[in-house]
């Protein structure tokens, strides 16, 4: 019995071997195109709105130089085949990223990096895309501190970048409602903000008037102006 049962047992690995052979494990399922090309546009997409929004954070502190490389690796990034359907906007945006590059002044780069928004706003909104952003976080409260204020505009201006680069106006709004509220009593070391602090307000409350706004570049004037005035005060040294 005992040969007989090997004999059998030979036979069945035999058998199993020569299944692995003839039915080796199929090979994984190819990527689709349209999954790889939406992926790779994707990619390249979120790559430059993270380069845009460094821009904007490192001009409102002065940052000049530092902003002006992160735009001219969004002017010479190379051309993406994903966004051949929309050459035209893809070249706004480059065109603009170098414009922003060549800025010889915090100012004119803040408003040169809000007419680069647009140009990405008008290729989100010629391509049928909104761009995700994450939960926003509840608005900070207003303690009448001039730290608790400057807590709520970085809130304000997050709300401003995401309703003017994903063109909506429910973040474009909440950003400027706070903006527009009356600036905290300053303290009189700090007198020299206090003008600074009026004109944003001013501008937030100008931007509010614009009922229904809907052509992107009236908001880039805005957005622009605001970004400077936050730049400039954010210049004035303290004492």
């Amino acid at each position: 019995m005992r040969p007989t049962y090997l004999a059998v047992c030979a036979l069945f690995a035999v058998a199993a071997c020569e299944r692995a052979v003839a039915d080796p494990e199929p090979p994984p399922l190819p990527i689709s195109k349209p999954f790889e090309h939406d992926t790779v546009v994707r990619f390249h997409m979120h790559e430059n709105l993270g380069l845009l929004r460094a821009i904007e954070k490192l001009l409102v502190r002065g940052k000049l130089d530092d902003a002006r490389a992160f735009a001219r690796a969004i002017a010479e990034a190379p051309d993406e085949p994903g966004f051949a359907p929309f050459a035209k906007r893809a070249t706004a945006v480059r065109e603009r990223a170098a414009a922003l590059a060549d800025a010889t002044t915090v100012d004119e780069a803040c408003r040169r990096e809000a007419r680069l928004a647009a140009a990405c706003a008008e290729c989100h909104v010629d391509a049928g895309v909104i761009p995700e952003f994450d939960e926003p976080p509840p608005l900070p409260p207003d303690d009448a501190t001039v730290s608790g204020r400057m807590t709520r505009h970085l809130w304000a201006t997050d709300r401003l970048w995401e309703g003017m680069v994903g063109n909506s106006e429910t973040s474009w709004r909440a950003g400027l409602d706070v903006l527009a509220a009356a600036p905290a009593p300053w303290a009189k070391a700090d007198r020299e903000r206090e003008p600074i602090a009026h004109q944003l307000q001013r501008l937030a409350s100008d931007a509010r008037q614009l009922q229904g706004v809907e052509q992107i570049r009236d908001k880039a004037r805005e957005y622009g102006e605001i970004l400077a005035t936050c730049a400039a005060c954010h210049a004035v040294a303290k004492p």
